[in-house]
């Protein structure tokens, strides 16, 4: 049987028993219906994950720590889409490992998207990444951010940074060195952004498929081939 994880975001040290407040008794006791000298895993988001149970309604004891370093190091850069279609595209890249998300809105729909609306969707977009993240038992925490448009986005914080575009001729390979993947939109990209992408600093684009993948199948794909 799978043993239930939660997110824990306080130091913990093995033998020693921890506080906890009343909201996290709640979330235990209450929403993962972890009993007293129940085991479960606690991970802190930055690559600690604890092995725990409950000695009293309100401490915690550290049984065992594993700490691991940082797998993947790739960001995934990707228009904003309908509710179901983007949270699966969240949920799903959390599971491959992506190091983190920037969201913007495709130019080409511009109209359809408002932006200080998005920013206050924020706050329920990390809930999802951080369920994907338990549920993955993914030893770091995603962050996730919103630009409003590509353009918006600093590529300086890129050393290796490609564009999806299947125009082009370059198959992407599981050897590449890239650390953000850039999808465009679901009408493709708009002449503005390939500009834009094509004047930054070693920008390469390539293609993953012959066939032409929906906007939320694209990052997934593009993960599994340099991941695994």
């Amino acid at each position: 049987m799978r043993t239930a994880s939660i997110f824990l975001k306080k130091k913990l040290n093995i033998d020693i028993a921890h506080f906890l407040d009343n909201s996290q008794i709640h979330y235990l006791k209450k929403v993962m219906k972890i009993k007293h000298d129940e085991k479960f895993y606690t991970f802190d988001g930055n690559g600690l994950r604890a092995l725990c149970i409950l000695t009293s309604d309100s401490k915690l004891k550290v049984l065992a720590i594993n700490q691991e370093e940082r797998e993947y190091h790739r960001c995934v850069i990707i228009p904003l889409l309908k509710k179901a279609r983007f949270e699966y595209a969240l949920q799903k890249c959390v599971e491959l490992g992506v190091n983190n998300i920037v969201a913007y809105i495709s130019y080409k729909a511009r109209d359809k998207y408002d932006f200080s609306k998005e920013l206050t969707r924020l706050n329920r977009y990390k809930e999802i990444i951080k369920s994907a993240f338990l549920q993955s038992e993914n030893y770091y925490l995603p962050d996730i951010e919103i630009s409003e448009f590509l353009f918006d986005i600093d590529f300086e914080n890129f050393k290796n940074p490609i564009f999806l575009d299947q125009n082009v001729t370059s198959n992407l390979k599981g050897n590449e060195n890239v650390d953000a993947i850039i999808v465009g939109g679901e009408f493709g990209y708009h002449k503005k952004e390939i500009e834009f992408l094509e004047k930054q600093k070693n920008i390469r684009s390539f293609r993953i498929s012959s066939n032409i993948l929906r906007v939320e199948t694209a990052p997934i794909v593009a993960l599994a081939k340099l991941n695994y």
